[in-house]
């Protein structure tokens, strides 16, 4: 059962009511569907939060998806500048207009009662004429300011929205400012009639600007989390964070693993292996201990594993190889997100060493697999980098994801809100069956244990170099015989154990994989 229907069932709701999706995924996904039909709902917010384009979010998805009319009654924005400023952001409100779904009432001249109350009751009639589902005062502030009683305000506002549209079925969002430092909206009447009070603000987190929904009222459902980041770009427009659930996680996909042993055994030069596993004991002893760690290195499907390195072990090149002995071995699609190395320096060790392993054949059709994108964790907030990430994920749905440099992450951003993002990523993509390698340069291997979400990961690894002996640079040749030899220490949940892994780096110094 998930979180918010046990709350449901905790707290005695039924749906007695019509629910009204908002279109906004995340806040429909809190407050059980949506609003309650015919429900007044007031959105707050300091100047410049978004609260117009939320509300227009509304109005758009209502015509666009659920064929519901809207209204956009506006007492302080022109129709031309309404409809640029939506369109850039990816909301095609003409074609609604002229499909009849969409009505612009542009009310900017009201300057005294009588002609505030004409206005609305303009309003009424259009509602009942082209039978409109949804409604938007933008904003209840400039309409409310025409009207210095407080007692005719409130009853303007309970004739107009609880006697009037309420009755109609028609579902309203009121647009309201906000000021700075203000602990009421507006005049404090407003919010008593509303069946819900959103209020958006700005929050500075580590100087960078972050959105947030507070969530301060909602009659129809139960408010487990009052404050949540959001978004806005073109496409999308409002994008709301949600933490993932644990119980839609599905239990592994056992029909499908990854081999590593196999896969890394793809790259290859002149049919020899680039990297070797090697235990010690006679042939017949490595022989099946090598079978022994191959079993414990396939990998399941939506398994989530992290990768700790030793300092001295080169991140970019374990990503490079790992991403490249998967699109090497599998036509499927690998996604590596870096916050150290860029996408021309992974895909250029991916194409050299593929142009190895293959000799030159296919490689540009197996390098359109590999998708590289690099994100600097100190140009965003911690909730932006996951949001990416997330978006990322959901346009190239990746069957492999690799994030490299999780240490620059967490040197960068506030911890707490590291690992509420890291723990909700794990969840997303066991969720969604991408399989994750997570590779975090830790200076020793006791401090894999003590990371806050180790417990998270379905396999834990440690790499770390071993010296190298002065007989590997015996040739006057600056790279002769040389490898990069290490320790692997693997944590399963049937097995700890340890082997030996050498690659060949003379090679892919001789063929300019690595400088």
């Amino acid at each position: 059962m998930k979180a918010e229907d046990l709350m449901k069932e905790l707290g005695g709701i039924t749906r007695r009511v019509e629910i009204v999706p908002s279109g906004i995924y995340g806040l429909d996904r809190l407050l059980n569907g949506g609003f309650p039909r015919g429900a007044v709902v007031l959105l707050a917010g300091n100047p410049g939060t978004g609260k117009s384009t939320f509300a227009a979010k509304f109005l758009y998805e209502g015509a666009r998806r659920f064929k519901e009319p809207g209204i956009y009654l506006n007492f302080v924005e022109p129709r031309n500048d309404f409809l640029n400023h939506m369109a850039m952001l990816g909301m095609d409100f003409e074609s609604l207009e002229k499909d009849g779904l969409f009505h612009y009432v542009e009310a900017l001249t009201i300057v005294d009662e009588d002609a505030l109350i004409s206005q609305l009751e303009e309003v009424l009639r259009l509602v009942d004429e082209v039978k409109a589902r949804r409604i938007v005062i933008d904003s209840i502030t400039a309409m409310l300011q025409i009207v210095r009683d407080k007692a005719k305000i409130r009853e303007l506002l309970q004739n107009f929205f609880v006697n009037g549209l309420k009755p109609l079925g028609v579902t309203s969002i009121l647009i309201a400012e906000h000021p700075y430092g203000a602990r009421v909206v507006g005049y404090g009447i407003e919010e008593f009639i509303v069946d819900a009070v959103f209020i958006l603000r700005f929050q500075i987190e580590q100087g960078k600007l972050q959105r947030i929904l507070e969530l301060r009222k909602a009659r129809w459902a139960p408010i487990h989390q009052a404050e949540l980041p959001f978004y806005m770009r073109p496409g999308v427009v409002i994008e709301i964070s949600l933490p993932e659930e644990p119980e839609e996680v599905p239990p592994f996909d056992i029909t499908k693993t990854y081999d590593l042993c196999k896969l890394l055994g793809s790259l290859r030069v002149n049919d020899r292996y680039l990297i070797r596993i090697t235990a010690p004991g006679s042939e017949q002893e490595t022989q099946a201990a090598l079978r022994a760690i191959c079993r414990v290195l396939s990998i399941p499907r939506g398994a989530q594993v992290l990768i700790g390195l030793s300092t001295t072990v080169n991140s970019r090149l374990v990503t490079s190889m790992l991403a490249t002995s998967f699109i090497m071995s599998e036509p499927i699609s690998v996604l590596v997100i870096s916050f150290k190395s860029s996408p021309q320096a992974i895909s250029n060790m991916a194409r050299c060493m593929l142009d190895m392993s293959s000799k030159g054949r296919n490689t540009a059709s197996k390098l359109r697999q590999l998708h590289v994108i690099s994100l600097n964790p100190s140009a965003y907030t911690v909730n932006e980098l996951n949001d990416i990430m997330h978006l990322a994920m959901e346009k190239i749905r990746p069957e492999i994801a690799i994030f490299e440099g999780l240490e620059i992450l967490k040197a960068m951003v506030e911890e707490r809100e590291l690992l509420f993002n890291l723990y909700n990523m794990l969840l997303r993509n066991k969720r969604n069956g991408i399989t994750g390698f997570y590779l975090y340069s830790l200076p020793m291997r006791s401090a894999m244990s003590e990371l806050d979400l180790a417990a998270m990961f379905d396999m834990g690894m440690y790499l770390e170099t071993s010296p190298g002996r002065l007989s590997d640079y015996y040739n006057e040749k600056r790279y002769s015989g040389l490898t990069l030899d290490m320790g692997v220490e693997v944590y399963h949940q049937l097995a700890h154990i340890h082997f030996n892994m050498s690659v060949d780096t003379q090679k892919l110094a001789e063929l300019h994989c690595i400088g």
